[in-house]
């Protein structure tokens, strides 16, 4: 069992050029804070794995599939497995906590 600061106080280590971020791994679930900085983009990626999570802060675009929506603070997501997804930020940094399995 670990208990954590708060998601505004966790150390971030850059994890891809504007993207900060840090995790903890437990034997079936990655808990993932990032911070995502203004006018970045992921075209898309798909994995095997499900995956949700909540926008803490800021306001991301995110695509699952055929389905494009804009999520702002504590908006959630739900993406399924092995379902094309991506995202891209707008003029303002997102914050994001992401849970998926390992």
């Amino acid at each position: 069992m670990s208990f954590q600061k708060s998601v505004n106080q966790m150390d971030l280590q850059e994890f891809r050029p504007g993207i900060r971020s840090t995790a903890e791994f437990g034997d079936q679930l990655v808990m993932a804070c990032m911070e995502i900085d203004p006018e970045k983009e992921d075209a898309g990626h798909q994995h095997p794995f499900e995956q949700c999570g909540v926008v803490v802060e800021g306001k991301i675009e995110m695509f699952i599939g055929d389905v494009r929506w804009i999520l702002e603070a504590m908006d959630t997501y739900f993406i399924p497995a092995g379902v094309l997804h991506g995202w891209k930020t707008f003029d303002v940094t997102a914050r994001i906590l992401d849970v998926s399995a390992k």
